[in-house]
């Protein structure tokens, strides 16, 4: 795995974080505004009870006066805060509205990519060796909602174990070099195991691996066992 794919998808999992964290920022503001607005309706209420109870012949009790002023200050200041959020909600929704379309611009360039890819693949020609292609189903839908499925020869083609098959298969021993399914993604990247599987005698839970992706600050992360698989003979 080369340094460009790795920054690649480590920049796309912090723009789904940052963009998750900026909209739980602008529900929250949507809450605050409509409790600023509920206190403004109170405010305004009280309000019109009092100017209802004033005649202006009689003039106005000291008392009234002063509560009359403290309405009119609240009712500004609240005036201000919905204000002051309602321009925080709005700058928020413009710089997520920028992270949507850069992320859309980024999936819409890989899709071409892989396109290309395919397109390059299609024109080589066919090994007179190996006939017996795979059909594969690509896991992301194109613009028209569908999967494309491809037609690809066995060397382009790495068999993932059943979870059936488990108990059958070799484990890999702590600093082999390995593909493992990176987390939160469909695709495998070069790693070294860290830990093998802990003794599963007594334990029917998931077989995992602690494995370091190439490239990911040294970081462990940890996956399971059928998506951790041996290293293709002849891959750099």
């Amino acid at each position: 795995m080369d340094r460009k794919s790795r920054t690649s998808r480590s920049a796309t999992l912090e723009n789904t974080n940052e963009e998750l964290n900026l909209w739980k920022q602008i529900c929250h503001s949507l809450m605050e505004l409509e409790q600023i607005q509920a206190k403004t309706e109170t405010v305004m209420k009280n309000l019109n009870e009092m100017r209802g109870t004033i005649r202006p012949e009689e003039g106005i009790t000291t008392v009234a006066l002063q509560r009359l002023k403290e309405y009119y200050r609240g009712g500004i200041d609240l005036s201000s805060d919905e204000t002051r959020t309602i321009t925080d909600v709005i700058e928020k929704l413009s710089v997520l509205t920028a992270l949507r379309e850069a992320s859309e611009k980024r999936a819409e360039q890989k899709k071409k990519k892989r396109r290309s890819e395919v397109e390059e693949l299609k024109s080589a020609s066919p090994s007179p060796k190996k006939p017996k292609r795979y059909q594969v189903e690509d896991v992301e839908q194109d613009d028209n909602g569908q999967k494309q499925k491809y037609m690809l020869p066995p060397r382009n083609v790495i068999a993932v174990p059943e979870p059936a098959d488990l108990q059958s298969i070799p484990e890999f021993p702590t600093g082999h070099d390995v593909l493992a399914l990176y987390p939160g993604t469909t695709c495998f990247y070069r790693a070294i195991v860290v830990q093998p599987p802990p003794n599963k005698e007594n334990n029917s839970g998931p077989i995992k691996y602690k494995v370091q992706f190439e490239d990911d600050n040294d970081e462990v992360k940890i996956v399971l066992k059928e998506h951790v698989l041996q290293v293709p003979k002849g891959k750099p």
